[in-house]
């Protein structure tokens, strides 16, 4: 019976576990796709499965959504070169030259060619005035400027770093005919790097410890957040301390249980680097920061924050309706059309929050009627009957023993 009465508590405690929140989308002001950021109270609220998420409009019905990690953007953009001036010398050369306004470093252009099978020999020079001209490179081969699919090829061509104002290709058209370039530019290379989230309302103590000359920082954390960055602000102008991240772990020792502390991460603080440190998959109730200080003053830290990498939710919303988001952990992850017409490819859209999140105590969250087996009701059934199943085995095995 005791152990029946530990089984009935343990599914006491994870059905209870299994909370449920609600929130309210702010109204938008326009129809279409919208990016609903999924802030670190929402993401631990659902233990990190926003297969448990759900959007409903005001008659309750589905709205679907895709998520989407931010994460680091690369792209590049085709700048075209003015063409300044193209002469062609039959039998002998063709000569264009283009204008480098921007005075930036160049060591490689694109050139957009019209379909030829022949192969071609050129040189680069550059000027600053267009009257002298010095040399970048000489007799190189263009070749392969057959495209299948389309009537133009590009092809890059590369060449010693400068920033001369222009720069003139010469093809020699003595052995072959002149080909046709169409236009002569430059691709510029784009990195955004992800904006990190900050796990807001977080608190922590410091102490010193002047018997092993470290600094302990320590985090008790209420709910177990995804973490995938520290950012310290330190005040102090030159230092370089080793750190170290330690959580407490449990481990049995024969029939005894006891706590320990586990490094899980060790970096540096250099006053002469960049103080944001990146951790994979670390999700704690409790963090603890130790830094060596050796014979100096302990360092002067402003603050540390706690970052998560983006989280959003893609959606088509329209203006001036109402939508709700549910955290239900009776829901199963679900699967919507709309993950067929999203791509990486879509960014800037328009941003939707979600304001007045919080736990409901009362678990009609949904006016929309569960199947049976979803309810608590029928969870509380099969808890009985199994106890009961349990109790009444436990009491026949008890009976046996004892008639023998």
């Amino acid at each position: 019976m005791k152990k029946f009465s530990s089984l009935f508590l343990l599914f006491s405690f994870l059905f209870g576990f299994a909370q449920n929140y609600k929130g309210a989308i702010q109204k938008i002001k326009e129809d279409g796709l919208h990016q609903i950021v999924i802030n670190p109270e929402i993401r631990a609220s659902a233990s990190e499965n926003l297969g448990f998420l759900r959007i409903k409009d005001g008659k309750q019905n589905e709205i679907p959504y895709v998520i989407a990690f931010d994460s680091d953007k690369s792209w590049s953009t085709y700048v075209p070169f003015e063409i300044v001036s193209r002469n062609i010398i039959k039998d002998s050369i063709t000569s264009i030259v283009v204008e480098n306004k921007s005075n930036s470093k160049l060591n490689q252009i694109s050139l957009k060619i019209a379909n030829t099978s022949i192969s071609k020999y050129y040189s680069i020079s550059g000027s600053n005035d267009k009257e002298d001209w010095f040399g970048l490179v000489e007799n190189q081969r263009l070749t392969d400027m057959n495209a299948t699919a389309a009537t133009t090829v590009e092809k890059s061509i590369s060449f010693p770093v400068n920033s001369y104002k222009y720069l003139k290709i010469d093809c020699n058209d003595k052995i072959t005919l002149p080909i046709n370039i169409l236009d002569i530019g430059q691709y510029k290379h784009h990195f955004l790097s992800q904006e990190l989230i900050e796990i807001e309302g977080l608190t922590y103590t410091t102490v010193e410890n002047n018997q092993r000359k470290v600094t302990q920082i320590v985090f008790p954390l209420d709910k177990n957040y995804q973490i995938d960055a520290i950012s310290f602000n330190i005040k102090t102008e030159l230092y370089v301390r080793d750190a170290k991240l330690i959580v407490n772990r449990e481990r049995k020792i024969k029939k005894r249980t006891e706590k320990h502390e586990e490094v899980i991460s060790t970096f540096q603080l250099n006053s002469k680097n960049n103080s944001v440190f990146y951790f994979d998959d670390l999700k704690e109730k409790e963090l603890i920061i130790e830094i060596e200080n050796n014979d100096n003053q302990a360092l002067e830290i402003e603050n540390i924050h706690l970052l998560q990498k983006p989280v959003y939710l893609i959606s088509k919303l329209n203006a001036n309706q109402n939508y709700e988001v549910f955290i239900d952990s009776t829901y199963s992850k679900p699967s919507y059309d709309l993950i067929n017409f999203i791509s990486d490819s879509i960014y800037n859209l328009p941003e939707a929050k979600i304001i007045n999140f919080q736990k409901v105590v009362d678990d009609k969250i949904n006016t929309k009627e569960k199947p049976f087996w979803q309810t608590q009701l029928f969870m509380w059934i099969c808890i009985v009957l199994g106890g009961g199943i349990v109790a009444y085995f436990a009491f026949v095995l008890l009976k046996d023993m004892k008639n023998e």
